[in-house]
């Protein structure tokens, strides 16, 4: 049976670890606007949403779940969480992949399919009604108007990571961490701070996700700011490192690329190389 990557799971591990049992699903607060394109998805990126604000909007939609025996939680304003009695029959989208998109083509798809589609559309029908909602009109502020569910799953087992320490702005990363028993940090404000913290034995791993809303929200000249920003104070860093043999190596993963660097890789003079914005696109 095809199932999700247990998201939830293990980014509930973050956001209230007290009670990791149980099948949980992402529930997180969205804002729908209707175009000439369809139902288009902003995720909080956005727009902000204050905890009084997050707590009074999952309280008036608890209903909904708990008449399906299921319960709501809003441990955080940004990520809610749903726990099922039993695994869902269907299989559902990542929010970072439907940012910025129709939503119709990434609805729930399976046997419960319209199971989930029948919650949405209870959800949206409450905050429609929301005074939260219209204070937030009033106040030029886009409203909570739905609820996109994702990565439903039970905790895995932990496995053995080859990483000695994790810096990471993604609390997926951050879950995945903590379920391996490795050390996560937040990215540093200057993310060449990284390697003034690096020891010799170390095996570090960086995750980088914040500049990922520039290429949902289609921003090109933000996310051509992000390449440079991070070509400037991380990369110019690490590239000295590996000349003076204080970093033994590169691994760079991106969606489109794979970039490995060594100290034989300076050797190779009939490569041009090329800053790492000129692959900004």
């Amino acid at each position: 049976v095809k199932r999700d990557f247990p998201v939830a799971a293990i980014t509930r591990l973050v956001d209230d670890e007290a009670d990791a049992d149980g099948i949980w699903m992402r529930a997180d607060p969205v804002h729908l606007v209707a175009d000439h394109a369809g139902l288009i998805l902003v995720d909080n990126n956005s727009f902000s949403l204050d905890q009084h604000d997050a707590l009074v909007l999952a309280a008036d939609i608890a209903t909904v779940f708990s008449e399906l025996d299921m319960q709501l939680e809003a441990p955080t304003t940004q990520r809610w969480y749903v726990r099922l009695p039993e695994h869902p029959a269907v299989v559902t989208t990542p929010l970072h992949e439907v940012v910025g998109r129709d939503i119709r083509g990434y609805m729930p798809k399976g046997k419960d399919q319209f199971v989930w589609a029948n919650i949405m559309n209870a959800v949206q029908m409450i905050f429609h009604d929301s005074e939260i909602n219209r204070n937030r009109q009033y106040q030029g502020e886009k409203e909570i108007n739905s609820l996109w569910f994702w990565g439903s799953g039970d905790l895995p087992g932990a496995t053995r990571c080859p990483w000695t320490r994790v810096y990471t702005d993604d609390v997926i990363c951050q879950g995945l961490a903590r379920l391996s028993g490795i050390e996560s940090l937040d990215l540093p404000e200057q993310p060449h701070d990284i390697m003034r913290q690096v020891y010799k034995q170390d095996r570090v791993l960086a995750v980088i996700s914040f500049g990922l809303r520039h290429s949902q929200y289609q921003d090109l000249a933000g996310w051509k700011d992000f390449i440079a920003y991070l070509d400037q104070f991380l990369f110019e860093e690490i590239v000295a490192g590996i000349r003076s043999g204080r970093i033994s190596e590169l691994n760079l993963l991106t969606e489109q690329r794979k970039i490995y660097l060594d100290r034989k890789s300076f050797r190779r003079f009939w490569r041009r190389h090329k800053p790492l914005n000129r692959y900004a696109r």
